[in-house]
Order: C-alpha cells, then structure tokens, then sequence
C-alpha cells in the first residue's frame, strides 16, 4: 500500500485494511476501524462499527475480514472465534453456516405449518 492509495495509511491503526488482501489480519472489537472515507461504504467495515458500539472486549474474540462478511445479525450475544483455539476462524464459520441452514429449515417449516392451519381453517 501506498500513500497515493490511502492519505491515512501510514498513520492508520486498523488492523484490517481494505487496500490489503491477506485474509489472516485479526481484528478484535476493541481496535481500531478504517477511517478512510472511501471505504466507509464497505459492508465488513459497517459491521465493525456496529460491532463496536456494542462494546465488546477483547474476550469476545478476533474477527477476521471473511468472518465480518458472513454475520447478518450483529447482537450483544455475538462471539468472535477463540484465539487460544487452532483454526478457530474455520470453526466459527462452519458453526455459522450450520446455524444459518438450521434457521432456514426452521422457517420453512413454520411456514407450512401456518399454511396448513389456514387452510384447515378456510375449510
């Protein structure tokens, strides 16, 4: 990176930098965000700011690029992955994963169950 990409990279603290690709920079909730103006529209970097205003410490675990982009619901109950863990990030996205096709079949079934009681009710 250069300064003719960023004004605000030689004297930025993110951890996580939209101009790098190295997918293994960790950011916890604590740190800093990229507070170039440019890149405030990328959805990662609104997540981390939500994310920080919840604030949460460095217990709630590290977040990586990758991991930002597959959270949909950003609560107080959000855990980052474990950096005491090996492969820690690979394990939170699976378990998201996981969570997200048991959530869907959960909302399919839901919905058939209301569509039969209406339409045992229509009857």
């Amino acid at each position: 990176m250069t300064k003719e990409q960023c004004k605000l990279f030689e004297k930025c603290e993110a951890p996580l930098c939209p101009l790098e690709d190295d997918s293994s920079q960790l950011w916890y909730p604590d740190e800093g965000i990229c507070r170039a103006r440019k890149f405030h529209r990328l959805p990662w970097i609104k997540k981390q700011k939500r994310i920080a205003k919840l604030g949460l410490t460095i217990d709630a675990g590290f977040f990586t690029a990758q991991m930002l982009k597959s959270i949909d619901r950003i609560t107080r109950s959000l855990k980052g992955a474990d950096p005491d863990e090996f492969d820690s990030e690979t394990r939170w996205l699976e378990q998201r994963e996981q969570k997200r096709v048991t959530a869907s079949k959960k909302r399919r079934n839901n919905k058939a169950s209301k569509e039969k009681t209406l339409a045992t009710v229509a009857l």
